[in-house]
């Protein structure tokens, strides 16, 4: 009987996730999030998500050029894995930086929801000459209470924040 190399499936789909860069040159603005792809059968990493309509399934990361919306890549998020050559830190800082490292150097802009975004992030993508847009959550350290305390403010207003090449709006 002949062996089967180890992860076939992975190998597979990295193949797969590396004809969508061949074939396909995003444009200026891309958008990453995840998503949870229904699937019925076993398998170790199966994700339980209460929020979505299908609650069980893949947990993907996406990311898709926002004007044609076509997937440029995807990850799998396979949880924690043992020491192997597909073990992958799931950090949100880390998971965004695989995910958008071929397009270092272009000038494109990332648009993200809070689960990524922190001005950790923001700092090592402007570092790789990529911009980004995302919420920020309100627990986050580096935000500055006025941006968190709406007590005493005008309804509907709009208020600004500025350093150096960040800009907060709330």
């Amino acid at each position: 009987m002949r062996k089967r190399p180890p992860c076939l499936v992975r190998i597979i789909f990295e193949t797969f996730v590396n004809n969508f860069q061949k074939s396909f040159s995003p444009e200026e603005n891309l958008t990453i999030d995840e998503m949870l792809s229904v699937f019925q059968g076993r398998y170790q990493f199966r994700q339980y998500i209460p929020t979505k309509p299908n609650k069980y399934g893949i947990k993907l990361y996406n990311l898709v050029d926002a004007t044609m919306f076509y997937t440029v890549k995807l990850e799998i998020y396979a949880g924690q894995r043992p020491q192997s050559p597909f073990c992958f830190s799931t950090k949100p800082n880390d998971v965004m930086m695989r995910m958008v490292e071929h397009l270092f150097g272009f000038g494109r802009n990332i648009t993200a929801d809070n689960w990524f975004t922190s001005f950790d992030l923001v700092d090592k993508l402007k570092n790789k000459k990529l911009s980004y847009v995302g919420t920020v959550r309100k627990n986050e350290k580096q935000l500055l209470i006025a941006f968190i305390n709406f007590k005493g403010r005008k309804a509907k207003t709009t208020m600004f924040g500025f350093n150096n090449y960040k800009v907060l709006v709330s």
